[in-house]
């Protein structure tokens, strides 16, 4: 009687899968590490501090948050779906004595976790960062630095940007600041000795840049001189009655749906006052930052 050979079933843990699935997956970029002239640029570009905590998405032999531990006692992440190139930053990190300060994760960068950051670093291409845009700007809070060598990201145009020669190669090294989204319509107000001012603001934004309109009872006019860094906004209005004033400088802080800050009244006769103010947004009327104009 022939012996019948039944077919052997093999389990595998769904934690290697999930290393076969990562080791399988092609990778976006290929690797190619940044010169420690640029690595030097992109740090200090990015005003990278020991209280900072740096995420460096496509980390490859993990140098830039093995340099920022190094030099300013910096804590890291570094990020790459290639389980060779975290395995290399790992024994870099060991042989440069910064093991208690940084780490590395095989993970997908369009897939991973880095709302924490205070700083994050890129070396990737310019249709990665593209894809990568709207991941930063929905896990970063505002004030959050953001470097990148070499590529930009098309119409978020940087707040900084420098160029650094190695061997008679230019590199570009581009800088952003995450903005606080002001987009939309606040109701405010301000108040001078006894007498209450309301107030309604209608914003539009992209990226860092708002643009807008005042609203009282007896004027509409656009803002000027109007800037948005991180979560701190400024704008000036002028021209009309404005509490007997000819104009009036708004300095603030944005908080989710809330804003509040101090305004400086120039008064038409040379005096000047200063009080404070306060707006809430319509959640509403919020838009999204990142949409293509």
């Amino acid at each position: 009687m022939k012996k019948l050979l039944l077919p052997v079933l093999i389990l595998i843990p769904a934690s290697l899968i999930g290393q076969l699935y990562l080791q399988e997956k092609p990778l976006d970029v290929p690797y190619v590490p940044s010169k420690p002239e640029i690595v030097a640029t992109m740090l200090r570009m990015a005003k990278v501090t020991k209280n900072d905590l740096l995420y460096d998405l496509g980390c490859g032999d993990g140098r830039i948050v093995i340099t920022a531990a190094q030099l300013y006692g910096t804590r890291g992440v570094g990020v790459d779906i290639d389980p060779d190139r975290v395995q290399e930053s790992q024994e870099n990190a060991a042989k440069a004595n910064v093991g208690h300060l940084v780490k590395f994760l095989e993970q997908d960068i369009f897939q991973a976790d880095f709302h924490e950051a205070t700083v994050v670093s890129l070396y990737l291409l310019t249709s990665v960062n593209l894809r990568l845009r709207p991941n930063l700007l929905a896990q970063l809070r505002p004030g959050t630095r953001i470097v990148s060598h070499n590529y930009a990201m098309d119409t978020w145009k940087p707040d900084d940007s420098a160029v650094v020669m190695v061997n008679e190669t230019t590199h570009n090294v581009y800088f952003w600041v995450v903005p606080a989204n002001v987009s939309g319509v606040w109701e405010g107000s301000w108040v001078e000795g006894s007498r209450k001012t309301a107030f309604g603001l209608e914003l539009e934004q992209h990226f860092q840049w708002p643009s807008g309109t005042i609203k009282r009872a007896d004027s509409d006019e656009t803002l000027t001189d109007i800037s948005l860094n991180g979560d701190k906004l400024q704008f000036t209005a002028s021209g009309g009655d404005i509490s007997e004033g000819s104009e009036m400088i708004f300095t603030g802080r944005v908080t989710g749906n809330e804003m509040q800050g101090t305004v400086e009244i120039k008064k038409s006769d040379g005096r000047n006052n200063q009080t404070s103010w306060k707006a809430k947004r319509n959640p509403m009327s919020m838009k999204p930052l990142d949409v293509e104009k």
